[in-house]
């Protein structure tokens, strides 16, 4: 018996041996065989030699190579490895020093393998059909989803050359993927840096705004010194951002924009967990049916109510101020231009130079690309707010296109807001036949092109004529636009029950607005449906906003307007600008240095939520102390409106 076991562990070992023999000997015949530089070839079978060796040095280079997990069939696409392990990697030979390279392989899987899949028969089930075509949004998205895979090999070894010996491995053993490569998405340690002059340019332009912040302190506490240095004194703006308006009408106008901004930024967290989760199809399959995440997945809902306030604000402010002091249309157009502008490009220049530098990781390159080669490329579409418009030329669409939109809204201003107080049916009926057309430019659009409403109906054309569109947001603006107007007339009493049930009605009609779009997904595909919603959703969600506003601006908002007047709010009201332009970025850099791939559900889009507040907020504030609020002291010093004097009378 024991003679038995003896020979059956012996030949165990042995035909152990001589299946390791066989696989280190077609390593090899491949690596020989195939058209790759000399010095990759080498690199390349000292590795597998080494590795079969068991030395220390290939072992790791292979433990840093990305391996093919589990959940393969819930959409678990990105492996992504070990990469500060590959970075570390450093051994020495004879004549040669071989360094760790990690590449970022682009990982296809051929579609037909997915065709008989039961996770995607799960997946085409909820899918809308219109006249036999599927919508080329979320099902095409994640069938043709490629992943990544995160490579370890050797520096010598060029993307070309890893291509090429991949496409062989493929061909022989027939396997249903395809890795290509790209020189931006290879790094090894000691790469020449790719940081340029205007990033360094940038960072000491930063430590300089820094030092003129304390210097004007210094000046504004110490000195108590006045003029245009006191600017950039923190302590003067920081008074003013915890300064209580005298004017209190609109208080409560701060906690809507607070908590949209906050409703932006998880939907935000919400993609992006999306990016690097492990299990994808979740989100389509499962998730997305729970009714507490329809909260997360409507927060475009926001952007209506920020067109909504902010024309509500351009006609108050406006009309309030007309009564004291005359603006022309020059001095309209640049108020709001020198408002945006500065501080959107300096945020945005900013970021994309400390991304550049401080953003590391396995697909570092391919998100920073998205930010910051394209922002580069496309800079005049956002000096010129015309981000929106480019969509189909692949120009990059951030958060920066509802600045577009709202100026182009904003531009638009002056033709109801110089004439309201004069000929106020006239220009109300102009209003009236704008929002007329715009609501029947989004029924037909939804008609011809066929679109969808939700964000899993998403595709190109839904993004550039309907989502992206400022005809499409065009009621929104108006319904505020009248709303400010309306605000005007003082002493407005409303009764208290009709009031309280046109709250009801409106916070009722918000819910609704939120709930229905989850009932939507049950059934086929209605292009009647879609039409009514696309042209009649949005100016309903900002009908409710707007009496909501109204009542409590008007006094009648009881515990309502204590809420959303609330101190806090105020603060942050003053940081919204900021906090919106700010997030992105720190978005970038959260899932830009990720390092490994996550599972999706609430508690992680929450975890998400917190990371990105906690960087946001600060930086917010900084933002708005060094740029924002100096800024906007500098607008208002050189660009003071004239007192309108009364006429006498002969």
């Amino acid at each position: 018996m024991k003679t038995t076991l003896i020979l059956f562990l012996t030949l165990s070992v042995t035909q152990g041996e001589v299946l390791l023999k066989l696989v280190k000997l077609q390593a090899t015949k491949l690596i020989t065989t195939s058209e790759i530089g000399e010095n990759c070839a080498e690199d390349l079978s000292l590795l597998i030699s080494d590795a079969f060796d068991l030395k220390l040095w290939a072992l790791k280079m292979l433990d840093a190579t990305s391996k093919i997990n589990s959940g393969l069939w819930n959409g678990n696409a990105h492996f992504f490895g070990d990469y500060d392990q590959c970075l570390s990697i450093e051994h020495n030979t004879h004549n040669n020093t071989i360094r760790g390279q990690y590449c970022t392989a682009v990982l296809s899987v051929d579609p037909n393998v997915l065709n008989g899949d039961m996770q995607f028969l799960k997946l085409q089930h909820h899918v809308k059909i219109v006249n036999g075509l599927k919508f080329e949004g979320i099902f095409e998205h994640l069938k043709n989803a490629s992943g990544g895979f995160g490579i370890c090999m050797p520096k010598s070894c060029s993307p070309r050359d890893l291509a090429t010996l991949l496409l062989n491995v493929k061909k022989k053993f027939k396997l249903p993927i395809t890795l290509s490569f790209e020189e931006d998405l290879c790094v090894y340690k000691g790469e020449p840096s790719k940081i340029s002059k205007l990033d360094v340019s940038v960072c000491y332009g930063l430590v300089l705004v820094v030092l003129l912040m304390c210097g004007s302190t210094i000046y504004d506490v110490y000195l108590q010194g006045s003029g245009i240095f006191r600017f950039l004194s923190v302590n003067r703006n920081m008074k003013k951002l915890l300064h209580q308006r005298e004017d209190r009408t609109l208080n409560c106008v701060s906690g809507i924009k607070v908590i949209s901004c906050f409703w932006v930024m998880l939907g935000h967290a919400a993609i992006g967990g999306t990016l690097l989760a492990k299990n994808i199809f979740y989100t389509v399959t499962e998730w997305r049916w729970k009714p507490m995440n329809t909260f997360v997945w409507t927060g475009h809902n926001a952007m209506d109510t920020f067109f909504t306030v902010s024309g509500l604000l351009v006609s108050y402010t406006y009309l309030k101020s007309s009564q004291k002091s005359s603006t022309g249309l020059f001095t309209f157009y640049t108020n709001r231009y020198v408002r945006l502008t500065p501080v959107m490009l300096l945020t945005i220049l900013i970021q994309s130079s400390l991304l550049k530098i401080y953003v590391e990781g396995p697909y570092a390159k391919i998100m920073l690309d998205i930010f910051i080669e394209k922002c580069y490329d496309n800079w005049p579409s956002m000096v010129f707010y015309t981000i929106n418009l480019f969509l189909h030329t692949k120009t990059v669409v951030t958060h920066i296109w509802y600045l577009s939109c709202d100026f182009q809204m904003y531009l638009l201003a002056p033709i109801f807001l110089f004439f309201i107080r004069k000929h106020p049916r006239k220009v109300t009926a102009a209003m009236a036949l704008t929002f007329l057309l715009s609501v029947l430019y989004s029924f037909a659009i939804t008609g011809i092109k066929k679109v969808g409403f939700t964000v899993y109906e998403w595709n190109q054309d839904f993004a550039y004529y309907l989502a992206f569109s400022t005809f499409h947001h065009l009621p929104s603006w108006l319904i505020g636009i009248f709303c400010g107007y309306l605000l005007q007339h003082e002493n407005i009493k409303i009764p208290k029950n009709l009031n309280v049930c046109l709250l009801f009605v409106s916070f009722l009609s918000l819910i609704m607005l939120m709930v229905n779009q989850l009932t939507h997904l049950e059934g086929e595909y209605s292009v009647y449906r879609a039409a009514l919603w696309n042209g009649l959703a949005r100016p309903a969600w900002s009908l409710s906003l707007c009496y909501i506003i109204f009542s409590c601006a008007t006094g009648h908002g009881g515990i309502i307007n204590s809420f959303l007047s609330n101190y806090v709010f105020i603060v942050l009201s003053e940081l919204s600008y900021s906090i919106y332009l700010v997030h992105g970025g720190i978005m970038l850099f959260i899932f830009g240095s990720s390092r490994q791939t996550l599972f999706f559900n609430n508690h992680q889009i929450l975890l998400y939520f917190m990371e990105i507040c906690m960087w946001t907020l600060p930086l917010s504030l900084f933002t708005y102390l060094a740029f924002e609020a100096p800024i906007l002291s500098v607008k208002n010093y050189m660009l003071k409106p004239k007192k309108v004097t009364a006429k006498k009378s002969n």
